[in-house]
Parts: C-alpha cells; structure tokens; sequence
C-alpha cells in the first residue's frame, strides 16, 4: 500500500508540474506556431521584456522546482531557457534556478532526514553511491559525480546533505560541475529558436560523445567501492 501511495503522489506531481509547465509555455510563446522566423524572435523578445521581471522570476521558480522534484528532467527547461532569454541570460536564469533548487533540497534534507530521501530513491540504489562514504575524497567524488554526465544529478542532490559536506561546500561544487551541461541546453536552445540547425546539431553531438563516455565513466566509478 505504501508504494502504491508514493507512485499515486509521484503521478499527481508529474501531471501538476506538466500542467505548469503547459501553461507557462502557452503564456510565454503565443508565437510559437511561427517558430523559427524572425518575426516569432521578434515577438518572443518583445512578449518576454512586456512581462518583464515576472517571466525570468517564474523561469527561475520552475527550475528551482524540478530540482527539488528530483525524478522530473531538467534538460527541456534549460532549452527553454536559451529560446526565451539567449545564450547568456537563459544560463544566468538556469544557473539561478538550479542554485536556488539545490538550496531547498539541502535544507529539507537536513530537516527531515532519510525518510524524505527515501521518498525519491530507494536504499537500494542509495548503495550504488557508496563511494560517497570515503570522507577523505568526499568534495572530489561529489565534483566528479556531478561532473559527469549520465548520473542523475537531482538524485544526488538527495543524497549528498546526507553526509558531513557543507551546504556552502556542496553548492559551490555543484554549481560549478554542473555548468557546463547546462550551458551547452542553453546553447542548444538559443540556437534553435535564431534558426541556427547545423549548430544545434554540431552542439548536440559534442554532448553526446561526451554523454557516452561520460556513462562508461560512470559504471567504472560507481562500482569503484564494489571490486574493493
């Protein structure tokens, strides 16, 4: 009964974020139907600076928001990011967001404890981050982890106030290996909304070259504490 009560409440929390999310886009791209003209980037710029600080606000809210959901994807909002904001402000917006997200989730962590944790992962797959457990190398390996693409990072920001880091630690570290994932999201949205496909598809390789070696990386690293 009480899985079958947490995958209800997950299910209700997809459906009210998608929701959000839904009603966001439709409030913030009533061009979208012309998507890539110049006369959709041109209404898109005016639609964003007409809302003024209310749409980088709610952007800011909405992925602050899928962090603390942590098993919601992050990538189409960092996208969205680079199609309403640009290259540099869509990653100061995300970066914003990501920071304040990681804030939340550390501070209910620390309040609540495991049970909160346990409501996201189980302890089963709390064990495959075991190399967390090496105090010694803690700020390295939570670097590395955060680093490397195909772990899931909203999970390990679970996990992670669990040990004896920091919060000031934790979110400086975080921060900073996360960027450049999400700069290349940004890039690829703010590239795909000027038009700019060839880009979009060049970008998009890159990171998935380095996604695919960053998942062998991964197994490599979490069964480290394993062959011990």
């Amino acid at each position: 009964m009480a899985k079958q009560r947490k995958l209800i409440l997950k299910t209700i929390i997809i459906f009210s974020f998608i929701l959000l999310i839904y009603c966001s886009v439709k409030y913030f791209l009533p061009v979208c139907k012309q998507f890539n003209t110049e006369l959709a980037q041109a209404e898109i710029s005016e639609f964003v600076e007409h809302a003024g600080i209310f749409a980088p606000l709610l952007f800011i809210l909405l992925m602050a928001l899928q962090i603390v959901i942590a098993f919601l994807p992050g990538g189409p909002l960092e996208i969205t990011a680079g199609m309403l904001f640009g290259g540099l402000f869509g990653t100061i917006f995300t970066v914003m967001g990501t920071i304040l997200g990681t804030l939340a989730v550390y501070g209910l962590v620390k309040k609540f404890g495991k049970p909160l944790v346990h409501f996201f992962i189980s302890e089963e797959k709390m064990k495959k981050f075991s190399i967390l457990e090496d105090e010694e190398r803690l700020a390295f390996w939570v670097f590395v982890l955060f680093l490397i693409p195909g772990i899931p990072k909203d999970l390990l920001t679970y996990i992670v106030p669990l040990t004896k880091m920091s919060g000031k630690q934790f979110l400086l570290l975080s921060a900073l290996a996360r960027f450049p994932a999400l700069v290349v999201s940004v890039l690829i949205g703010s590239n795909l909304i000027q038009g700019k496909y060839w880009l979009c598809i060049v970008i998009a390789c890159i990171a998935t070259v380095i996604a695919i070696f960053g998942f062998c990386m991964k197994n490599k690293i979490l069964n480290k504490k394993e062959n011990k």
